[in-house]
């Protein structure tokens, strides 16, 4: 009677082997008629049975029926559609890895592969369009990987979706490198290089931010945008002296930029360059005759140049009158020098109370009575 009960077993186990590859046969039947709804249902009852969920030929037929629900243009399949080229994708890498030994499906799943990676990217960039960024990064990085495991390719164009797929995801040390990544490969030239230079200043990694910069420049060194942000980031961490050897660069590039000629111009002061400082200052002015910080800015250097002047004067013996006259001589012309740019500062921003403050110092300075009390008046009035 034990034997009986075992051969029994045995007998219905190798029925349900039998009635499972059945299953497998049925859905490829049901796909080669279009039935792909009855095929689902087939292919996914074999692919969880134990009878058959072993076969390779299960899940290369589940990939090749969800693969055929995802391309049909059959409205009547159209719920089913949702997920399906995930599922293709999930089921052929399975195959392959149950195909290993014999290959019988190795060929097909890597041609089949090449159309879902396409249509896996593209559906990437529609869930970007739809500013479902996190979604999307997801089918780039997906495609990123079957391209590298089944054609060992390196797709730049979607790391570089992907990058961007992270950034506006919010994860910026993953866009951080995939972007290091790229630039390594000397993928997208000098842009590749600012907008990582952004991420890393956007991450207060200043050090790396001038590293990303300098590599960018020497790779790209006429490129007037990595020029600019260089200088930029110069400026903004207070690196006078790499700053002014720079600046001049990134004039070349832009020579009718007003800005540039004043920051030059603020650098010099700061290096004592006064020279340079005064041209660079008169070429911003020449460019833009309205820009009010060029015309404060010159207005104030010649007026600390005047005070300077005066207080060595004042050191000189009072029985040297001649001496002492010929240097107020100096520094009065000097401190009128500076009356007309800070006038037009005044012009352009006449609430502005450093220029009220300046201008109000100059006429006591040069004598003027009339303009100092009117100067004095303005700023009561600014104070009230």
């Amino acid at each position: 009677m034990k034997k009986i009960s075992v051969l029994f077993a045995l007998l219905l186990s190798v029925q349900m082997v039998v009635a499972q590859k059945a299953a497998v046969q049925s859905a490829i039947n049901y796909l080669r008629y279009d039935d792909l709804d009855k095929a689902k249902t087939a292919i996914d009852g074999a692919s969880t049975n134990e009878g058959s969920m072993g076969m390779s030929k299960t899940w290369y037929y589940k990939g090749c029926i969800y693969q055929a629900i995802y391309e049909s243009k059959n409205e009547k399949f159209a719920a089913l559609k949702p997920g399906s080229i995930d599922e293709a994708r999930k089921a052929f890498e399975k195959a392959n890895e149950l195909d290993a030994k014999d290959k019988e499906y190795t060929e097909d799943i890597q041609k089949r592969m090449g159309s879902l990676t396409v249509g896996i990217m593209n559906e990437g960039v529609e869930l970007f369009k739809a500013k479902k960024y996190s979604e999307s990064l997801t089918a780039f990085e997906t495609g990123i990987s079957l391209k590298k495991k089944f054609y060992n390719e390196t797709d730049t164009l979607a790391m570089s979706n992907a990058a961007l797929a992270a950034d506006r995801s919010g994860n910026a040390p993953l866009a951080i490198s995939y972007y290091k990544q790229l630039s390594d490969m000397n993928y997208g030239g000098a842009k590749t290089y600012m907008i990582l230079s952004s991420l890393y200043f956007d991450a207060k990694d200043t050090n790396n931010t001038l590293k990303t910069l300098n590599e960018g420049r020497t790779k790209f060194p006429e490129d007037k945008d990595l020029i600019t942000k260089q200088l930029n980031l110069y400026l903004l961490t207070g690196r006078t002296n790499e700053a002014f050897a720079q600046i001049d660069q990134a004039i070349q590039k832009d020579p009718a930029n007003a800005t540039l000629y004043f920051n030059k111009a603020v650098l010099a002061d700061q290096l004592k360059k006064t020279a340079e400082a005064e041209a660079a200052y008169k070429k911003a002015l020449e460019l833009k005759p309205e820009y009010f910080d060029a015309n404060y800015n010159l207005g104030a250097m010649y007026y600390n140049q005047a005070a300077e002047m005066a207080n060595k004067a004042n050191d000189i013996p009072a029985s040297k009158v001649a001496a002492y006259d010929a240097a107020k001589k100096q520094f009065d012309a000097k401190f009128k020098e500076s009356q007309p740019y800070l006038e037009k500062a005044h012009d352009l921003n006449p609430t502005d109370m450093a220029t009220l403050q300046s201008l109000k110092t100059l006429y006591v300075r040069i004598g003027d009575t009339k303009k100092a009390e009117a100067i004095k008046a303005a700023i009561d009035a600014a104070k009230k």
